[in-house]
């Protein structure tokens, strides 16, 4: 073979090597903006008003880039919007995420506008929960209008801020939206932005007890009373410790702490949801649960060992599906799963049979209705079948 074949074929190979390069730096998806999240203090007490600074970076050296910013924005769906996590090292729990809804009470719709920032400008827009000083705030004014839809007691937190404009008209004519499957966006001068959104870093948020018999937590007021080991977060002031539809929350996290070793935490929110939580000593999760009143009651389960090792996970899905599946531990094999219509009156279980080796032998399916459904005040709603049965 001679020296000039050689040479050709190794630039043929160059060659191929660039174009590849150059097709993949083509696909990149480029978006110089970037969103964090910091707050004003290192801890704040249960229903204090929280400040936090959401700051926007173009971090590109030469051009300006345009961003979307709320403005005088009344209506419609928000450009910022919190989402807080579960402390736990662990897992990731989504514990509570903000309505994407804006819901003022104020008729004038507002607007958005676009902001250019230069090269490496940044710009800082506080947004608040808890404000409640003014209790108009919450309803009139956008920076305000921040809320989890139920109180956040005291804790440790992470929490993070997305900031979304797809499906504003503003927003649609500076973005090209992409997700994870899309290979190339169309060249006409837009940002690309994720589907989802940006998100921003995850931050810490602290929320201590304080020693007050009465707190208001987003305008809502708990009374607060102790057995000597657990305090119980009552909607009403009564003589003695009740655990019915008024107790909206039990811990046992002492005076001026948001942590403990041991930690214990319970919510009840009427027509929305409960969650029960132990943890380990470092305060990673051994048991989380989210459920409802109804039949099926879980939303969302997870469950560790001693170990730290998943032996259940359980969830309803995006269709209101419910689905859950456990583990032998250790090994982390398949026990039993199963699927369960929204309303719980069929499911499908999947039990998994091993060996005494523990290789698979074989699977064994079966059907159960655990719930029943029933018409109450022209409502249908499900219970748990023997329940029914022994009524």
């Amino acid at each position: 073979m001679s020296k000039n074949t050689i040479f050709g074929r190794h630039l043929l190979i160059i060659l191929l090597s660039l174009c590849i390069v150059f097709n993949a730096f083509a696909d990149l998806k480029y978006n110089p903006i970037r969103i964090e999240i910091s707050t004003n203090k290192d801890s704040y007490y249960e229903g204090e008003k929280i400040t936090f600074y959401i700051t926007i970076t173009n971090t590109d050296k030469e051009k300006s880039y345009p961003v979307l910013l709320p403005h005088t924005q009344n209506t419609g769906q928000k450009l910022f919007y919190l989402n807080l996590y579960d402390k736990a090292n662990n897992t990731m729990i989504l514990r509570a995420t903000e309505d994407r809804m804006l819901k003022m009470l104020v008729h004038d719709t507002g607007k958005v506008k676009i902001t250019y920032l230069n090269p490496l400008e940044k710009i800082v827009i506080p947004i608040y929960i808890n404000n409640f000083e003014n209790n108009d705030n919450y309803h009139i004014q956008n920076s305000a209008h921040h809320s989890f839809g139920v109180p956040v007691f005291a804790g440790v937190y992470k929490i993070n801020v997305t900031y979304n404009p797809k499906g504003i008209a503003l927003g649609d004519s500076i973005y090209n939206y992409h997700n994870d499957n899309d290979t190339a966006l169309p060249n006409n001068g837009k940002l690309a932005m994720e589907e989802n959104g940006l998100q921003s870093n995850m931050l810490p948020l602290k929320v201590k007890r304080s020693a007050d018999t009465l707190v208001k937590i987003e305008g809502r007021s708990y009374f607060i009373k102790s057995d000597g080991h657990r305090f119980y977060y009552l909607s009403k002031q009564v003589s003695q410790i009740v655990t019915d539809t008024s107790c909206h929350h039990i811990t046992n996290l002492p005076t001026d702490s948001c942590s403990l070793k041991n930690e214990y935490f319970y919510s009840h929110f009427s027509d929305l949801y409960a969650e029960a939580i132990l943890r380990f000593e470092d305060g990673d999760i051994k048991e989380y649960r989210k459920y409802k009143d109804e039949c099926p009651d879980y939303l969302y389960t997870e469950v560790y060992n001693d170990l730290k090792q998943k032996t259940l996970y359980a969830l309803q899905m995006h269709d209101k599906q419910f689905y859950k599946i456990s583990f032998h531990q250790p090994g982390n094999k398949t026990n039993q799963e199963s699927y369960c219509k929204s309303n719980g009156t069929k499911c499908n279980i999947t039990t998994y049979i091993y060996h005494k080796d523990g290789t698979f032998l074989r699977k064994e399916i079966t059907q159960t209705e655990p719930c029943i459904e029933v018409e109450l005040d022209g409502k249908k709603r499900s219970f748990k079948k023997m329940t029914m049965e022994a009524d």
